[in-house]
């Protein structure tokens, strides 16, 4: 989340820089947008579908990959507007799979005290993302580092969400 957010809140300047004039940077953060609510419903089903730590684990994986797109040397205008497409994508799943994955491994007795915290550590890394990326900008004059830390931080947790085992057993009899 203090990645992604990161990007997003920064995409309008990261876009600019790379060479894409006021008006096509504008109109890609709306597509990007539009993926978002797409996201949202095609995760919720591809969720009841499919176990869900694959989907979280994909998606945030197809997030590290949007990072890198966007990198000096590597983007071009295909690549950036792909870029924007995976990351709108991602950006409007985090809540839905945060919210699967919490009830399936953490049952539903506790479900609410437990996304309550799960949600405000989202809310924290949400509000810390544009601060770290602009401290980034600040400190190296670009967003490179912050480009090659969100694909590096993105591959990570989506191999960590990969990683996760089947969900217990709840509903089964001890």
């Amino acid at each position: 989340m203090v990645l992604t957010m990161g990007l997003a809140i920064h995409l309008f300047p990261i876009l600019t820089e790379a060479g894409v004039s006021r008006d096509s940077a504008a109109w890609l953060v709306g597509l990007s947008g539009i993926t978002g609510i797409v996201g949202k419903l095609v995760t919720g089903v591809l969720l009841d579908r499919f176990r869900p730590n694959w989907v979280g684990g994909i998606t945030l994986g197809a997030a590290a990959l949007a990072f890198a797109l966007l990198l000096d040397g590597i983007r071009s205008p295909a690549l950036i507007v792909i870029a924007l497409l995976i990351n709108g994508y991602a950006a409007g799943t985090k809540t839905h799979i945060t919210g699967f994955l919490t009830a399936g491994y953490a049952g539903m007795k506790h479900f609410g005290a437990i996304y309550g915290v799960m949600s405000s550590l989202m809310a924290l890394a949400a509000g810390m993302g544009p601060m770290l990326a602009g401290l980034v900008y600040d400190s190296f004059g670009d967003y490179r580092f912050f480009l090659i830390a969100g694909a590096v931080g993105c591959a990570l947790g989506g191999l960590l969400i990969l990683s996760m085992p089947r969900y217990p057993g709840w509903d089964k009899p001890g």
